[in-house]
């Protein structure tokens, strides 16, 4: 019995880390190696290389459904350039502030009534999602003094 106690005694002792010196490759940073003595870190050496997955957000099923045609709007000195008339339904509209001055974006009729937040500066671009029913709409820049230079137009939603 005295042999059996002092046995397990003696595996305890082994088994605690008392004054053991540390394995530093369990605490260390993670070392990485490209080299050839490495196969894994050679890719065609891998065998279990893991692929790249696109983030969830970009996987077909994820994605949120399209707000219809992009339209580009192009905004100058002192001038919109958009098509005459578009379809109506959802709609996008790129708003491109061409000029060399801040310029903005508003539209008016048939029940919408939308602005841009803040102006947008020269080179910048931005979207607008409407849903643009058949009518007539006004747009123009609401940059103060920018309307009465001739930056407004009308557009036909049919």
């Amino acid at each position: 019995m005295r042999v059996l106690a002092i046995f397990a005694a003696a595996l305890l002792l082994a088994g605690c880390p008392g004054n053991q010196p540390e394995d530093e490759s369990h605490t260390g940073p993670a070392q990485t190696s490209t080299s050839a003595s490495n196969p894994q870190a050679v890719p065609e050496n891998s065998t279990a290389m893991n692929p790249v997955s696109p983030p969830q957000k970009d996987l077909p099923g994820n994605r949120t459904a399209s707000a219809g045609p992009m339209t580009t709007v192009q905004l100058t000195e002192y001038a919109i350039n958009l098509p005459d008339a578009l379809p109506p339904g959802p709609t996008t509209l790129q708003i491109v502030n061409a000029g060399k001055e801040s310029h903005s974006f508003a539209i008016e009729g048939n029940g919408v009534s939308q602005k841009l937040a803040a102006d947008l500066p020269r080179g910048d671009t931005t979207t607008l999602t409407l849903d643009l029913k058949p009518g007539t709409y006004r747009v123009w820049c609401p940059v103060e003094g920018h309307r009465g230079k001739g930056m407004e137009r009308t557009l036909a939603v049919h």
